[in-house]
């Protein structure tokens, strides 16, 4: 690729590093109640579910006004879950390197304020890229495609990990490559363009991303390979390997561009087809169809999500940032994203 985009690439990863880290361990929020076997809004004060903070109102208000959690809480809703699960947002403990995670103990999803942030940055910078030199990118995407695309990922990826624990569904290999494969394979469930949508967000984020380097300055192995997450290149790779394996049609222009190699191309068909028989025999049990085939036309990632409400009101109480817990799943090192939960 030419040096313009090589340079974009490279400020897309400064953009993104250390941004995504796992935030620090803290005590663990109380479980708020919920209506049993539900995914349901985690309300405090009447906050929506919306935690009041005072660094990013800003970015609050966006994903008030955007449903984020309500969103969610739908997509979710044609499972019939044994055990509830809240959904909430926060400034979480961290800084900016705060990124979402799935608590067990509490059976919570939290999308951090700061990941929402460093998303609408990294957005910004794709579509930069993009402007400069668009025949390096195989699908042309917009600046909300690419955020909801990206935020999609991330909270299928945190609902997958809620839907190991509460259902017990066995797996081998490491679960956060589990979460993975769990959202690429619900994204490419959705209508045809969400599913686009959502695969190039994930592929163009992890393509500007850098993997760690084999070896540190000393001579020894660098530990970042022990972290329970793939590599950027790996999560790349893996993604689009279920994508084209679904659908080589649309998917191949990954392919053809030279995104996934020709030798890995060939077994996806397989690999997708062992992912989808692993879905079924687990997690399709619990799905209620009827309702799944009457929120098939909803549009999950559009920037303006179901009927306009009011913005719920942030309580007046000094915020503080929720505390992280590693007993949480979700990614960790190298600040990376589509797992940026615990």
């Amino acid at each position: 690729m030419g040096r313009g985009v090589m340079s974009t690439r490279t400020a897309l990863a400064w953009t993104c590093a250390g941004l995504l880290a796992l935030a620090g361990a803290g005590a663990a929020w109380a479980q708020p109640t919920q209506q049993p076997g539900r995914a349901a809004l985690a309300v405090e004060n009447d906050d929506g579910g919306y935690r009041a903070t005072k660094k990013y109102a800003d970015v609050r208000d966006r994903v008030v006004k955007a449903r984020m959690l309500e969103r969610l809480r739908d997509f979710l809703s044609p499972i019939r879950l044994p055990r509830s699960v809240g959904l909430l947002a926060a400034e979480c403990d961290g800084g900016a390197g705060a990124g979402p995670f799935y608590l067990t103990g509490d059976r919570t999803i939290t999308i951090c304020y700061q990941f929402v942030a460093a998303v609408e940055k990294v957005a910004d910078t794709v579509i930069a890229a993009q402007r400069e030199n668009p025949q390096f990118f195989p699908f042309p995407v917009t600046r909300d495609e690419f955020i909801w695309g990206l935020l999609g990922g991330v909270m299928l990826h945190e609902s997958g990990h809620a839907l190991f624990d509460v259902l017990d569904v066995p797996m081998f290999g490491r679960e956060e490559d589990a979460a993975d494969q769990f959202a690429i394979l619900i994204a490419l469930k959705l209508r045809p363009p969400l599913a686009v949508a959502a695969v190039k967000a994930y592929a163009y984020f992890w393509r500007g991303m850098s993997d760690p380097d084999a070896m540190t300055k000393d001579g020894s192995l660098n530990q970042d390979f022990a972290d329970e997450h793939g590599t950027p290149s790996q999560r790349l790779f893996n993604g689009l390997c279920i994508a084209y394996g679904r659908s080589p049609e649309v998917f191949g222009k990954f392919v053809a561009a030279g995104w996934l190699p020709q030798q890995r191309a060939k077994g996806c068909a397989r690999e997708y087809a062992q992912l989808e028989q692993a879905f079924t025999r687990t997690v399709l049990p619990f799905i209620d169809t009827a309702r799944m085939a009457e929120m098939e036309n909803i549009d999950w990632l559009a920037a303006n999500y179901g009927p306009a409400q009011p913005a719920p009101a942030a309580s007046t109480a000094p915020a503080s940032p929720v505390p992280a817990s590693n007993s949480a799943q979700g990614p960790g090192g190298r600040g990376d994203p589509l797992s940026a939960g615990r």
